[in-house]
């Protein structure tokens, strides 16, 4: 089949253009005026090539900001009852890159097809997860797709907004860290060698500081590529202990259980759990199938073990807000928000509830713990310049002393 590119114009006399997959011309003119358009030009469209589909399929160009804008005007053009493929057509003609502009042109192509908008997203899942797929399938089944889009797209604000917040409270630090080491590294690496050349020539007993530094950097110098071996085998060993089944849950439950980090980890386990399932269940999607995917989405394995426990519990009729007290690792917080939500109705409004209290108390504890780290580093560090620049100058004190003499 090859696919046509037209240009038609609608019953209200306005021109709607696209693609359509198709044995002939005759067949695309027979199918725009089956689905009410009057067609005025029909033309063979240029085929996407094969790098093209290799960028599509490994997602390259398209970032979660795009996916959230396009979530947010397809809400928005759903609502003013704009059809599906005309709002499909919009996305196309606006998108200012050309691997935006396939994915959305593939994803009208499947609609104009006759495919349902979850069944074209499910077709990309690396941009539209699962958690995405099943809230549109939901709003297809309940006829409120805009409503659903709608609430997607705050839950990927809100996401995107967290992920954010918190890449920022640790980048100062990161790069405070970052720079002290560079800064180290060149001072033994580069200044300290000549400065070792100079006291040789001395020939003078050195003060026991300067003799530590010198061995110091000397032995460095000599092993440095040793360092670096193990540390490149130590980061590889580390990556594939992670990718295995039994090294993922052994390091998310290592996570869970560090001191000060610990904590706060299972905080955003737990707000992203409730974030998602509030907005399923919102979106129309069954519990069991809500509990599922935001299982998944907890990106934890111990905690995604204790939300299957959950979730087979409620299978068998037991409340959400009792399995989740059975299971032993969630807060009071959610246990009894998800009992108040039961009881009145409105779990879904409870557990947003429960993600935005959660997400403050991250804020908090990390903009704490921050605090506390950024004069902490500035401290090791200057201890550590502190006792090179001594090592320097005691040698050089000491020659003044000699020449006075």
């Amino acid at each position: 089949m090859a696919r046509f590119r037209y240009a038609a114009l609608d019953r209200a006399g306005k021109t709607v253009t696209g693609e359509i997959a198709a044995g002939n011309a005759e067949e695309v003119k027979r199918r725009l005026r089956d689905m009410g358009y009057f067609p005025s030009s029909i033309g063979e469209a240029a085929q996407i090539s094969l790098g093209q589909r290799k960028q599509l399929r490994r997602g390259r160009g398209v970032s979660g900001s795009d996916i959230v804008l396009m979530t947010r005007q397809l809400a928005d053009m759903t609502a003013a009852r704009l059809p599906m493929f005309r709002s499909l057509s919009v996305l196309v003609e606006q998108a200012d890159r050309t691997t935006l502009r396939d994915l959305f042109e593939a994803i009208r192509a499947d609609v104009q097809e006759g495919r349902p908008l979850s069944e074209a997203l499910q077709r990309h899942p690396r941009h539209f997860p699962d958690l995405y797929v099943n809230m549109v399938r939901a709003g297809e089944t309940s006829g409120h797709v805009d409503a659903v889009l709608l609430r997607l797209a705050d839950f990927l604000e809100k996401s995107m907004q967290r992920r954010s917040q918190v890449i920022s409270a640790l980048l100062y630090p990161a790069v405070l860290m970052t720079v002290a080491i560079a800064a180290v590294a060149f001072i033994m690496g580069f200044l300290i060698p000549k400065l070792s050349a100079l006291f040789e020539e001395l020939e003078q007993t050195l003060p026991l500081l300067t003799q530590v530094l010198l061995i110091v950097t000397d032995a460095l110098r000599s092993i440095w590529w040793m360092l670096a071996i193990f540390i490149l085998v130590l980061v590889l060993g580390f990556r594939w202990y992670a990718r295995t089944k039994a090294g993922r849950a052994k390091l998310d439950l290592w996570a869970l259980r560090l001191p000060l980090l610990g904590p706060i980890w299972h905080k955003m386990a737990v707000s992203r759990l409730a974030r998602t399932l509030g907005t399923m269940l919102g979106g129309g999607v069954p519990i069991l199938a809500a509990l599922e995917i935001s299982g998944n989405a907890v990106a934890n394995r111990p905690m995604t073990q204790a939300v299957e426990a959950v979730r087979e519990e409620v299978r068998e009729g037991t409340p959400v807000s009792s399995a989740l007290e059975r299971a032993g690792v969630f807060p009071p917080i959610l246990i009894h928000m998800a009992g108040v939500g039961e009881e009145t109705g409105q779990l879904p409004d409870m557990m947003a509830r429960v993600a935005d209290s959660l997400d403050f108390e991250v804020d908090s504890t990390l903009g704490r713990l921050t605090t506390l780290l950024e004069p902490f580093i500035v401290i090791i560090v200057g201890r550590v310049v502190g006792f090179i620049v001594l090592a320097v100058l005691l040698p050089i004190f000491q020659i003044n002393a000699t020449i006075g003499r």
